[in-house]
């Protein structure tokens, strides 16, 4: 019954997911099928029936401090940038930008007539912090005040969809852009050009997807104020109250800005320090939310450390303007990256003492530092995915609510079948006691063989379902004490997947572990065949051990091991050796004549392995007599 709880729990967070990033997917042309060359992008074969809009990325003219009217715009810019673009780190005709500043982008966009028998529209994402825009030398759009300095702008955060009248497949496209407010101005998201009713509905559905999400934390907020006001001993309760509050407020500043269509006229300003006051009030909730959950698995200090922290730099946002506070933020993403780590190593540990409830906290959990981490790297310009925290906060809160659900329900339940219990013990307390103690004997019997099932398991590698680097130590330490009194040779094996770094970045960690799980498994099967041992050193690098095998045999092994996985042919089209997945061996033999101690064989074949990996990879070295070989 447990299992299958969570099973469903599990399920519906993955379809809920899904719904809740549904709505973003669009059929727009990205990716490198259609760039801007030069300042021009062209897109006359494009059919806007297929791909209902384009993103407009590529190389647009840039004219850097300077705000150029569409008459006065040269024919042929002699600098451009790629699109998006953020200021503070790029650099142009060898120059650093800084994030303040003022710009002018110019493109110019071709499409074919019949293309224009359909409305078109351009999607302007969030801009850092005032622009305008002319098509055709026409003004169509101008969010907040431009300016040459902070005192002449007034910024504004307002995405959106403007229809244009096009009359000719040809069109110039002049945008100034400003920031004299925070710390790194420039263009956060793509452009998109296509049919206008398209890209209305994809803003539409943005839209409603942002208003999900903060009605919905909105809901839970309260909902778990009423559990606190009928419970007052339940703190995690009005803990997560206030989080599914903070970051419900927060969400209405970010992402499309739902804040700025409620109340068009309110401040800029204080839209960033709510952004940021939320987000440091919000950690230190959340800490405390996890702590009243399981019991204070948290250390006291850590808490400590996190409110001071979080006071300082609250207080520190509300009282000083965004062009001062937006320069710390890499400060206090630093500062919750940490304590992220610290929660995850904290519920790993209490994941693995089984305490209830705690494993559907952890997947969430991860969720969430994912998104976290997905927005410090977006928000710093390292990538260009978009604000995905509200998501994942949502989903952690959600997944939260139906634990302390499914605990509230099993109290009830328990406290229900307590009563029953009682009223028949207390009609047959004999038969009741001879039950019970039925139940505890089978009870205990089953919890001894899950005993030796967790230690069975925590022998094995639970990826590749290979012994781990516990059964090394101790299968080593065993074989090494029984052939040193037999005086039998030992031979160590270190292998590693040459490049598998690259092959991650080219084809994704699920991929990835699928490779470690078939390669694992190849190895393990040759191993076998000779009664040796085999198990997961460490990340890509697998450990074999022989014991009583010459140095001749040991070879002939590690080649036939090297064979099985040429043979595997599984392809790797970044592996700098060649276009299929490869390994690298070293080998340390140990025998009485030319006796290696055994804290230093080890060390040694992977002495051999660097050498193997320096002289190209998908080789086999040896150490053997006091010097290694290639073979």
């Amino acid at each position: 019954m447990e299992r299958s709880k969570k099973f469903l729990l599990l399920l519906f967070l993955m379809v809920f997911t899904c719904l809740t990033v549904a709505p973003t997917v669009n059929f727009a042309v990205h990716g490198n099928e259609i760039t801007a060359k030069n300042g021009v992008l062209d897109l006359r074969d494009i059919n806007f029936e297929e791909h209902n809009y384009v993103e407009m990325s590529g190389e647009w003219g840039l004219y850097w401090h300077k705000f150029l009217k569409p008459e006065k715009v040269p024919d042929n810019p002699s600098t451009f940038v790629s699109f998006p673009h953020m200021w503070m780190g790029s650099e142009i005709n060898n120059e650093t930008l800084p994030g303040e500043g003022h710009a002018t982008y110019t493109l110019k966009i071709k499409v074919n007539e019949e293309s224009l028998s359909t409305p078109k529209g351009l999607y302007i994402p969030l801009i850092s912090n005032a622009s305008k825009l002319w098509i055709n030398g026409k003004l169509v759009s101008q969010i907040g005040e431009i300016g040459m300095s902070s005192k002449d702008e007034r910024p504004t955060y307002n995405p959106q969809v403007i229809t244009l009248d096009l009359d000719k497949p040809e069109f110039d496209l002049v945008l100034q852009v400003s920031n004299y407010s925070e710390r790194n101005g420039g263009i956060w998201g793509e452009f998109l050009f296509g049919n206008a009713e398209e890209l209305i509905s994809m803003a539409e559905k943005r839209m409603l997807k942002e208003m999900f999400i903060i009605g919905g934390l909105t809901i839970f907020g309260f909902y778990h104020f009423v559990i606190y006001i009928l419970r007052r001993t339940d703190r995690a309760a009005l803990y997560f109250g206030i989080l599914c509050l903070l970051i419900a407020l927060r969400s209405l500043v970010v992402g499309e800005v739902v804040l700025t269509d409620l109340l068009p006229n309110f401040s800029w300003e204080w839209h960033r320090k709510i952004e940021y006051w939320t987000i440091s009030i919000a950690f230190p909730v959340f800490l405390l939310f996890l702590n009243a959950m399981f019991l204070n698995y948290i250390k006291k200090s850590v808490l400590q450390i996190s409110f001071f922290i979080s006071l300082l730099y609250s207080l520190f946002a509300l009282f000083t303007p965004a062009k001062v506070f937006s320069y710390t933020i890499n400060f206090y993403q630093l500062i919750m990256t940490a304590m992220m780590l610290y929660v995850l190593f904290e519920l790993t540990k209490a994941w693995k003492r089984n305490v209830p409830g705690v494993k559907v906290l952890l997947i969430s959990t991860v969720i969430f530092t994912c998104t976290a981490l997905n927005d410090v790297l977006y928000y710093n310009e390292w990538i260009h995915t978009g604000d995905f925290t509200s998501v994942g906060l949502y989903i952690f809160i959600f997944a939260q609510s139906i634990v302390l659900a499914i605990k509230y329900a099993s109290t009830f339940q328990k406290v229900e079948t307590l009563s029953i219990r009682l009223g028949e013990l207390n009609n047959t307390l004999e038969e009741k006691v001879q039950i019970r103690t039925s139940q505890l004997e089978r009870s205990q019997n089953e919890l001894k063989q899950l005993n030796q099932k967790l230690e069975i398991l925590s022998n094995i590698d639970t990826l590749t379902n290979v012994p781990n680097r516990r059964s090394l130590n101790q299968n080593y330490e065993e074989v090494w004490e029984m052939n040193k009194d037999l005086l039998k040779p030992i031979t160590v094996f270190m292998i590693d997947i040459d490049c598998f770094k690259l092959f991650n970045d080219t084809y994704g960690h699920q991929k990835g572990d699928e490779v470690l799980k078939l390669v694992a498994q190849s190895l393990k099967n040759r191993l076998d065949m000779v009664g040796g041992f085999f198990a997961r050193y460490g990340g890509e690098e697998f450990f074999a051990l022989l014991d009583g095998k010459s140095v001749e045999e040991a070879v002939d092994i590690a080649k036939d091991m090297n064979d099985v996985i040429h043979k595997l042919k599984i392809q790797h089209k970044t592996s700098t050796v060649t276009d299929t997945v490869t390994i690298s061996i070293g080998i340390a033999h140990s025998t009485s004549a030319n006796l290696v101690e055994k804290d230093q064989l080890i060390s040694k074949a992977d002495e051999a392995l660097y050498r193997s990996k320096q002289i190209g990879r998908d080789s086999i070295s040896l150490f053997y007599q006091n010097e290694i070989k290639h073979l």
